[in-house]
């Protein structure tokens, strides 16, 4: 398991807000993941959504099916994404969000877990140090979106 944190000066709900609306992330995803989202079901954020999502990893094209696991408005959101490369085995990812009010914003706590086992373990040693980058350039993408739109009362 990987933990990723950062506080954002805005209030957990319109946080809660951008990172429970999945096909908004290619917006403050990793630029270099070239990210494309796509809602294949459900009507918005909600339990019973689910995505496509077509990226660039390590510099190789991958695609997942991205599931809803847990919707806690404005607390807890939780994803889990089967991730598809070519000439691979499938493996999944769960990446859970907490929202904590702290102050006047938000700590936002990002548990990224992987599959156990062998796969899992590998994934974790090689991919670990992409990983962490890809995350924390993530965080850092949605804390400045996210602290401009709570300056402009929601609007960016």
């Amino acid at each position: 398991m990987s933990e990723f944190t950062t506080h954002i000066d805005a209030p957990p709900e319109l946080v809660f807000d951008e990172v429970s609306h999945v096909e908004r992330h290619p917006s403050w995803a990793n630029p270099t993941a070239d990210m494309r989202m796509e809602q294949t079901a459900g009507d918005g954020p909600g339990a019973a959504s689910h995505y496509v999502s077509h990226a660039i990893f390590v510099k190789k094209p991958v695609s997942a099916d991205i599931e809803i696991t847990r919707y806690e408005p404005p607390t807890v959101f939780e994803l889990l994404s089967t991730q598809h490369q070519e000439g691979k085995k499938d493996t999944w990812i769960r990446h859970t969000f907490t929202f904590t009010p702290e102050g006047e914003g938000t700590t936002v706590t990002k548990k990224v877990v992987s599959e156990p086992g062998f796969t899992g373990a590998l994934i974790r040693f090689i991919a670990s140090p992409a990983i962490k980058k890809d995350a924390m350039t993530s965080l850092s993408n949605l804390k400045t979106m996210m602290e401009s739109k709570a300056t402009t009362g929601g609007a960016a």
